[in-house]
């Protein structure tokens, strides 16, 4: 397993934010299983070389996904992870 660390950086009006994503431990697309992003930071094991995508959601659930500054859908943030790889994700704005 690779050691990945997500960094979110948030600007925007929300106060607790989660992370929702294509694998298991990220909720597998079912916000109500998103992690809490604590501290800004959000740090999971993933298989060496396992290509990871996900969102930031400013609650737990669909209505609160984020989005271009332009409000405009964002389309999916990815990876692959690897040992000691740092994720950062600035968030534009969320759905209103």
């Amino acid at each position: 397993m690779a050691n990945v660390k997500v960094t979110i950086k948030v600007s925007g009006p929300a106060k607790k934010f989660y992370v929702v994503g294509n694998t298991k431990n990220l909720g597998e697309w079912n916000p109500k299983n998103a992690v809490l992003v604590e501290d800004g930071v959000v740090a999971k094991q993933f298989a060496d070389g396992e290509t990871v995508e996900f969102k930031v959601l400013a609650g737990k659930n669909w209505d609160k996904v984020e989005k271009l500054a332009n409000g405009d859908e964002r389309e999916n943030r990815s990876f692959v992870a690897k040992k000691g790889l740092v994720v950062e994700a600035a968030v534009e704005s969320f759905n209103k």
